[in-house]
């Protein structure tokens, strides 16, 4: 579960890699933009959609198609501009959909735009898209959807198409003689907040590499700001300076874990991961209001059971507000959930959390206790072959009996 309060959730989604281009070294406003037409929904590794309500009249638009049954209109609008566009939705047979692309007011002169079903039960979604035009010779790809209307769990989106940009800019830059690089999904504007991948492992983490429009930031030695003008993004030196901020850690295979001190639930000291010296742990940050991580619960359950007297142990961080304490205790009670737990009543602002970069949870490790290494990560750590994982990772620590 995805940090909800994050500004990265609030914006259109970025995304950022080293740069092989040059550019004029270290000089305020030097930023190359580029538009891309589609694809930058990949590039970024998600998006923000935007909710066009089917609450307008036909006379939006000045053709319609012929033959429409039960038409649905409403405008997609982004910024100062906007498209109309009709879903109809007959009774019987598959909807169809159309989006006045060129944004003259005929529905039948544009591309047809995709608008394929996809069974779900009892339910049918939909799902398509098309190109917009955005002017100057900029046609920029949509993607659109929108559930079954008769969804009960989302009744609020039965008169809703949800659509997102495919299209975007690249922008490339330079400070302190290191080129970034980065990709804006839709337009930016003036709240966007942008990621800088600054050590190239093609993540970005949110409290090290997130970057606000006007806000002062040091990845490089220099504190800057950047800005939109006029649509375009600008470079130039903050008025203070700030210190610069250390890389996020990493948490790769292979790599060593952060050793920290903490006090449990039951106020005993935690040496981490001095005192699990001879076993395998598993930190496991989580919360009690977090839907995935109580979905992994039977899993983790598993595998504790099947493989604690043989040394594997688990370390949870609760990632629960002020005042929930008992609320954690009563969990856990209620789960037999019998494993060490951390509780710092801090939320997303719990200093374990913070150390291990965690921007969504659950978020899981698993760690030697006599290494530090890190053996294991969210992608071995999840499902249902999670013990066959801790078995055989706790045959390799006794040298393969």
């Amino acid at each position: 579960m995805k940090r909800a309060n994050s500004n990265f959730l609030r914006r259109f989604p970025l995304a950022i890699a080293l740069l092989g281009n040059t550019l004029a070294a270290g000089q305020a406003g030097e930023v190359e933009q580029k538009f891309l037409g589609e694809g930058v929904t990949a590039r970024v590794g998600g998006y923000r959609p935007i909710r066009a309500e089917m609450d307008q009249e036909a006379s939006i638009v000045q053709v319609a198609p012929e033959g429409l049954v039960k038409p649905g209109y409403g405008k997609l609008i982004l910024g100062d501009r906007s498209w109309a566009f009709v879903i109809d939705q007959p009774e019987e047979g598959p909807n169809r959909l159309w989006i006045d692309t060129n944004g003259d007011g005929d529905l039948t002169n544009d591309p047809q735009a995709t608008w394929e079903p996809r069974e779900q039960g009892e339910l049918t979604m939909y799902t398509g898209g098309s190109k917009i035009d955005l002017g100057g010779g900029d046609l920029g790809k949509i993607n659109c959807y929108r559930f079954d209307p008769k969804d009960p769990r989302r009744a609020p989106l039965a008169n809703t198409l949800l659509w997102y940009a495919d299209f975007g800019y690249e922008y490339a830059f330079e400070i302190d003689g290191q080129k970034l690089q980065t990709f804006s999904a839709g337009s930016l504007e003036s709240d966007s907040t942008l990621p800088i991948d600054r050590d190239g492992n093609g993540e970005v983490s949110r409290n090290y590499e997130m970057v606000a429009m006007g806000k002062p930031f040091n990845f490089t030695g220099s504190t800057m700001v950047l800005e939109v003008k006029e649509g375009k993004l600008s470079l130039r030196k903050a008025d203070e300076e700030l210190p610069q901020l250390p890389l996020p850690p990493d948490l790769r295979l292979g790599k060593s874990a952060l050793p920290f001190a903490a006090t449990d639930l039951d106020g005993q000291a935690i040496e981490f991961p001095k005192q699990y010296a001879g076993k395998l742990v598993m930190l496991d940050f989580w919360a009690t209001w977090c839907g995935p991580c109580i979905a992994e619960l039977p899993n983790v359950k598993k595998a504790y059971d099947d493989w604690h007297k043989e040394g594997f142990e688990i370390l949870g961080i609760s990632f629960d507000q002020e005042g929930q304490e008992e609320k954690v205790r009563e969990f856990l009670k209620d789960r037999e959930l019998p494993w060490t737990q951390v509780y710092e009543g801090k939320g997303w602002d719990t200093k374990l959390g913070a150390q291990y970069d965690v921007s969504g949870i659950p978020f899981v490790l698993l760690v030697d206790g006599d290494s530090g290494q890190i053996l294991g990560t969210s992608k071995e750590l999840r499902g249902e072959k999670l013990t066959d994982f801790i078995a055989e990772k706790l045959k390799e620590k006794k040298g393969g009996q």
